[in-house]
């Protein structure tokens, strides 16, 4: 049977199979392997902040290392060398005279250290400070706004006074403080004279050879609170940090291989079930040459096995090429690039799963097969039973049920927003499988809709394709559903983004009629409460300082009615309750806030369709000042430009207003709306790339179907060649059957990706009511593809079919 198995694939059809296989192993294979890789390339980039320590002593929190510590751990017996790390924040002014922040935060300044193999960074170009008004500045923040060595740079002092500095080269940091942010390196007299700050916040040590880690940690930690390590503890501890920013990118990438090996799966039953189908008298022949059952059922398995093998190999070979394409494209996501880790895990998981998978989709076709009973061979085609229908839709009635119920209770919010959207994405998943089951019993109707109008406009052909799309509903079904599974994420993952994006700009324009958000550049600081005055005498027509407190777990805030249309005639003893935030309440409820000893009980006015950006509970400018007699300066400030003055100018006069007070930073709502659209672009962007294997599959299923098919039809086609219809009329009816099959499944993957996409958007946003947004524009262009790529796939089962 090993034989005859092996003799058939020289002549069967099954190199669809093998590429689909190929695709899903090499998506699989290639995320396992980056996985290695970006974890390796992390490790060796923080890493460098623990290469030849031996043991390290670092402070708790925002405390300081005495520099006693330093003089300790230089004499202990174990030392060979020991050095102390300073880190302070240190802001940068680019070219313009704008702070340079990272995610709005602020750079810090190091010191140059003085044993070489200890520092936390690398020499790039040129060399290290040695003096007063010298500096080093990171590579990265460098290219960013321009600086090479031999320019001047301004750097904010403890003062808020401006600071110039030497470039006198480049470094690259990463792993301590400074890695993620700019980074400045100063001599520690002049870390000193900029900060006003002393101490370290680290000091490290290289250990005499034989030298015994584990003793001369016991030895540095003792009496002190500070953290103390050994070498390989720090680097562990740096590994396991730098391996958290890869865990949102790795499911992500995870679910999409899982899509991809979903889809594949499809393709390998459909093109086992139309082979079993196809050879049903050459089965019932070896049933009564005497082969039994279970040596039918091995001989599918068997081919199975060997196009899964081979498919495996080959898919895990070009799962390296993929690796290697992600990594080069890690600088994108903010991760370091570094070459293939090559591991046995992921080289063995990614051919085990092609073998799998390939012979598990074969099993219920192998099973069909062996029970061909030998008089078959009289017989056309084996009819499917009645009982399995009625367990399919059994099935899904349950999985229907399940995912109604789970949907409800998203949307009724249980769990929190995080919670309800995960109960909605669960209910999706079932109901999602229920339409899967149902297939077979819908796609003959939805082809025949779509074939109604093209069957009025070009006749005979497009009638004879939604004839033979419908007539096979099981096979249509497969075949369909690969291309419904990946345009249903594509629609679903762009309505959530088009929803986000559209209702946080309805927030924000309708809560906050403003154009700029003055903020501190360092998180827990606050606006001085003289910038507000001296905005406003700067020709600004609203300036509306924000003052926060916090009572409790609630955050309150109180903020000008000018910048906050809900705050309109807002009074003493009434408040306005954001929908976003922590407090649920509603209009006419009582509350209570209690901030140390004093408490006040308001009623609330309104309930804001909008973000907490003031508040949870937003007060009168009285009962806030009741609440918190002590606070006096601004959380924040909400400016608007003078109507009719250019945005230009506007900025302009912004930021020569507050050119003393550097650290306070602007936020540019237009460009913070910019970036949003370009950053959900990009996500949208990124999430049609990694489906595009997916797709390439369903295409490759469709042309699988279309080419088996063609075989199956040979002789209806020199029938209806006989009858009159030319070869352009069936290379027409086989292309239009191509395209219904696409369209069949990628409208229905719009509609139920359009729909649980809002639905997800709508648990999300949990009290605010989301903006649907449906991103038109793109969803055509990708339906419209599908269906461009399916007819190009059928081009050669056409043009063989017309040959007959």
């Amino acid at each position: 049977m090993l034989r005859t198995a092996i003799a058939g694939l020289r002549v069967r059809r099954l190199v669809p199979t093998l590429v689909a296989v190929v695709l899903a192993v090499a998506f699989v294979a290639g995320t396992l392997i980056y996985r290695d890789t970006a974890q390796a390339a992390l490790y060796d980039e923080y890493a460098r902040a623990a290469r030849d320590v031996g043991a390290a002593v670092t402070a708790r929190g925002d405390a300081r290392l005495d520099p006693s510590t330093l003089d300790r751990t230089r004499a202990d017996a174990g030392v060979a060398a020991a050095d102390g790390r300073r880190a302070e924040r240190l802001p940068l002014l680019d070219r313009r005279g704008r702070l340079v922040t990272d995610l709005g935060e602020p750079g810090y300044g190091v010191n140059a250290g003085t044993v070489a193999r200890l520092r936390p960074f690398d020499v790039h170009s040129g060399r290290l400070p040695d003096m007063t008004g010298e500096a080093a500045l990171d590579a990265r923040t460098a290219g960013r706004i321009g600086v090479a060595a031999g320019d001047e740079i301004t750097v904010i002092d403890a003062g808020e006074g401006r600071q110039r500095l030497r470039v006198v080269g480049l470094v690259d940091v990463t792993g301590f403080r400074g890695g993620r942010t700019s980074t400045v390196v100063v001599t520690d007299a002049e870390l000193t004279r900029l900060t006003g700050a002393t101490g370290y916040r680290e000091v490290v040590a290289a250990l005499r050879p034989g030298a015994d880690a584990n003793a001369v940690r016991d030895r540095l930690g003792a009496g002190s609170d500070a953290r103390a390590r050994t070498g390989r503890q720090l680097r562990d501890d740096l590994a396991k940090a730098a391996s958290g920013q890869l865990g949102g990118l790795l499911v992500g990438l995870g679910l999409f291989a899982l899509v991809a090996v979903l889809v594949a799966g499809f393709v390998i039953v459909n093109t086992f079930t139309i082979l079993m189908a196809q050879r049903l008298r050459e089965t019932a022949l070896l049933r009564c040459v005497g082969a039994g059952r279970g040596q039918v059922f091995r001989l599918v398995l068997a081919e199975a096995a060997l196009v899964g093998g081979a498919g495996a190999v080959l898919g895990t070979g070009l799962g390296v090429l993929v690796a290697l394409t992600l990594s080069r494209l890690s600088p994108l996501l903010g991760l370091p690039a570094g070459g293939v880790v090559l591991t046995a895990p992921p080289l063995l998981a990614g051919t085990a799963l092609g073998l799998l998978v390939t012979v598990g989709a074969a099993v219920a076709p192998a099973l069909r097969a062996a029970r061909v009973r030998p008089m078959a061979a009289l017989r056309a085609a084996v009819p499917e039973s009645g009982a399995f229908r009625r367990t399919t839709l059994v099935l899904a009635g349950l999985a229907a049920l399940g995912g109604t119920a789970l949907t409800a209770a998203g949307l009724r919010g249980t769990g929190g927003a995080l919670g309800a959207m995960v109960l909605v994405m669960l209910g999706g998943i079932g109901n999602f499988a229920a339409l899967l089951l149902l297939m077979p019993r819908l796609v003959g109707p939805v082809v025949r809709a779509l074939g109604w109008l093209p069957g009025r406009l070009f006749g005979v052909p497009a009638k004879m394709a939604a004839a033979n799309a419908a007539r096979h509903p099981g096979r249509t079904a497969a075949t369909t559903a690969t291309l419904l599974i990946g345009v249903a994420l594509m629609a679903g993952g762009g309505t959530v983004a088009a929803t986000a994006n559209r209702t946080a700009d309805a927030q924000l324009n309708r809560a906050f009629p403003v154009d700029y958000l003055l903020t501190p550049s360092v998180p827990g600081d606050l606006v001085p409460a003289a910038v507000a005055g001296e905005v406003r005498a700067a020709g600004f027509p609203v300036v509306a300082p924000v003052r926060q407190g916090q009572a409790g777990d609630v955050l309150v805030g109180t903020v000008d009615p000018q910048a906050y249309a809900v705050a309109a005639g807002l009074g003493p003893g009434t408040a306005v309750v954001a929908a976003a935030g922590e407090v649920h309440a509603t209009a006419g409820e009582r509350l209570d806030l209690v901030a140390g000893d004093r408490r006040l009980t308001v009623t609330v006015a309104a309930v804001a369709q909008s973000s907490s950006l003031v508040g949870d509970v937003v007060l009168s400018d009285a009962d806030f000042a009741a609440l918190f007699p002590g606070v006096h300066d601004d959380a924040l400030v909400l400016v608007k430009a003078a109507p009719g003055q250019s945005a230009a100018a506007a900025r302009q006069r912004l930021d020569d207003t507050l050119a003393t007070h550097p650290l306070v930073q602007v936020a540019d709502l237009a460009e913070v709306r910019d970036e949003r659209n370009a950053e959900i672009r990009q996500m949208v962007a990124i999430i049609a790339a990694l489906l595009a294997f997916a797709l390439v599959i369903a295409v490759i299923g469709i042309g699988n179907t279309l080419s088996l098919s063609v075989l199956e039809r040979a002789r209806e086609s020199w029938l209806v060649r006989a009858l009159g219809l030319t070869r352009g009329q069936l290379r027409a009816t086989l292309l239009t059957e191509a395209l219904l099959m696409a369209l069949a499944g990628a409208l229905g993957g719009v509609a139920f990706g359009v729909l649980y996409g809002w639905l997800t958007a709508k648990a999300a946003f949990g009290a605010v009511q989301p903006l649907l947004s449906v991103p038109v524009g793109q969803l055509a262009g990708f339906v419209g593809l599908a269906a461009a790529a399916a007819v190009l796939a059928a081009v050669l089962p056409a043009r063989r079919a017309a040959r007959a």
